[in-house]
């Protein structure tokens, strides 16, 4: 792996007890490219997302940012979680602001990027009120806005989807796409195979924590992604067609 700019992660391992949650994973994401990782529930995906953005420190192995280990360069990393909370007292606009200020971000390129972000994802009308009676899709475009607020080099995004709408989630693609072509590194774990096809570049599939193989888009060459990860993953669809006949 000898790329200067971009994630490089290198003989990665994390283990639970007498479990490995992830098994000498390496690949590379250059800046400018959207990453899938993909896997069965279970598979490391989260535990390897958590190690890139800092909050799991790995057993062994490396993980640099344009030739820097990550550690040392965190404000230039945004990390959205799969189950992403916000303090309930706090308003979605307060907490877009406290984590731009946690960046050192001026106060008036925050509010200008809280207002563009309020207008893509549709939050006008509540933003200001307190996140406590907030759906699950309004604390991720909260939590999506806070990141794309920040304008990191680095952007990793576990499961970003959930909760979105139609409209919302097409918002957050074209914001991921835009992110990518300013020269961000983005990597996202979903399970959402048939849209990850759609707009990510290149994709790891990823199983028992080990990482079984890459690809770009263009080596798809028109086949199907999810066939390909029944494949290399020795998963598939249980036959159910007799289920409610024999039951």
């Amino acid at each position: 792996m000898t790329n200067e700019n971009g994630l490089v992660i290198s003989s990665l391992v994390k283990s639970y007890g007498k479990k490995t949650a992830v098994d000498d994973l390496s690949f590379s994401v250059n800046r400018g490219d959207i990453f899938a990782l993909l896997g069965p529930n279970g598979a490391g995906k989260t535990t390897t997302l958590k190690m890139i953005s800092g909050l799991i420190i790995p057993d062994s192995g490396a993980i640099a940012l344009d030739c820097k280990p990550v550690d040392t360069v965190r404000q230039k990393v945004a990390y959205v979680p799969d189950e992403p909370t916000i303090f309930p007292n706090l308003s979605g606009r307060e907490f877009i602001n406290y984590t731009g200020r946690l960046r050192g971000l001026d106060s008036q390129v925050i509010r200008q990027r809280t207002q563009l972000c309020s207008k893509v994802f549709e939050m006008d009308g509540w933003l200001d009120n307190r996140s406590g009676s907030y759906s699950h899709g309004m604390i991720q475009r909260v939590v999506l806005s806070g990141a794309f607020v920040a304008r990191p080099d680095l952007y990793v995004i576990d499961e970003p989807l959930v909760g979105l709408d139609p409209p919302a989630a097409e918002t957050f693609w074209r914001m991921v796409e835009a992110a990518a072509a300013e020269g961000a590194v983005v990597i996202i774990s979903t399970h959402t195979l048939s849209i990850a096809s759609l707009h990510c570049r290149r994709f790891g599939i990823i199983h028992h924590g080990r990482l079984l193989r890459t690809l770009s888009s263009g080596e798809l060459s028109g086949g199907d992604l999810q066939e390909l990860f029944f494949k290399v993953t020795g998963t598939s669809p249980a036959e159910v067609h007799d289920y409610f006949r024999n039951s």
